[in-house]
């Protein structure tokens, strides 16, 4: 994720590759750092000195970088793009000089088609949201809430292609097992998802109008949402994002 906000930065123009001095573990991640013209460093200690601190990291390995950042001797803009670690533990980790911005994109940041919410404690300034604003602009629309609701952001657009994305994977199944041949069930379910998502960004009907419009009383499409409330589909997705809300908060406890 943090290789799709640095790309779309750079293609907006809003820093130069001399700007931004990356650090990563993994020698592969290092070398497209350095493909691209950025600066690579060879420790997170490195890092400890930049004005603005792009954090991107599995929750899981979060301690292990704090621990190498130590307290930041300098007034410091961190931006966090990581499930369940809170302001308050960052502040505890780096110290009173940070500034810090939770922010939650999600996967279409690779398209520019990201969903992003983000949050800001109380110390950033307005130059630090403006900042962040623009920033992940570049990358698609940006929506700011409280820090409180930040797991629940993630629920909803951190974790939410992976909803969609099992639906066009058992989608395709199911033309599959309807007669298609693989490359045109592929085809068939990724053009409706498109198409249905596209209708939903640009039409003023909710998604409930929008559904009844397709439904025709006992016709093809009853029959089918027929079997899916009677799996209780739609209760399994609202029970799949508290779900993954309520991991994010074990994961806040767990840093």
């Amino acid at each position: 994720m943090g290789g799709a906000v640095i790309r779309g930065m750079l293609a907006a123009g809003r820093v130069q590759p001399d700007d931004v001095l990356v650090f990563d573990p993994d020698a592969q991640r290092s070398a497209e750092a350095g493909s691209l013209g950025l600066r690579v460093a060879g420790s997170a200690v490195a890092l400890s000195d930049a004005s603005t601190l792009l954090i991107a990291v599995k929750p899981q390995r979060y301690g292990d970088l704090a621990e190498q950042l130590g307290a930041l001797q300098r007034p410091t803009l961190v931006i966090s793009v990581m499930a369940g670690i809170t302001m308050h533990t960052m502040t505890s980790n780096l110290g009173r000089h940070a500034r810090i911005a939770r922010v939650m994109p999600n996967t279409p940041a690779r398209i520019g088609a990201a969903m992003s919410t983000v949050a800001f404690s109380d110390s950033c300034t307005a130059t630090d949201r403006d900042e962040v604003m623009a920033m992940f602009e570049t990358i698609g629309l940006v929506h700011r809430i409280d820090e409180s609701l930040m797991d629940a952001a993630t629920a909803v657009c951190g974790s939410g292609p992976a909803y969609i994305f099992y639906l066009a994977e058992h989608m395709m199944r199911g033309a599959r097992e309807a007669g298609f041949d693989a490359s045109s069930a592929d085809l068939l379910v990724r053009q409706t998802i498109l198409g249905a998502a596209g209708l939903l960004r640009h039409s003023s009907e909710d998604p409930a109008t929008l559904r009844r419009a397709v439904t025709s009383p006992s016709g093809t499409t009853a029959a089918a949402l027929a079997v899916l409330d009677a799996a209780g589909v739609g209760d399994a997705m609202a029970r799949a994002i508290l779900a993954a809300r309520d991991r994010g908060r074990e994961l806040s406890k767990d840093a």
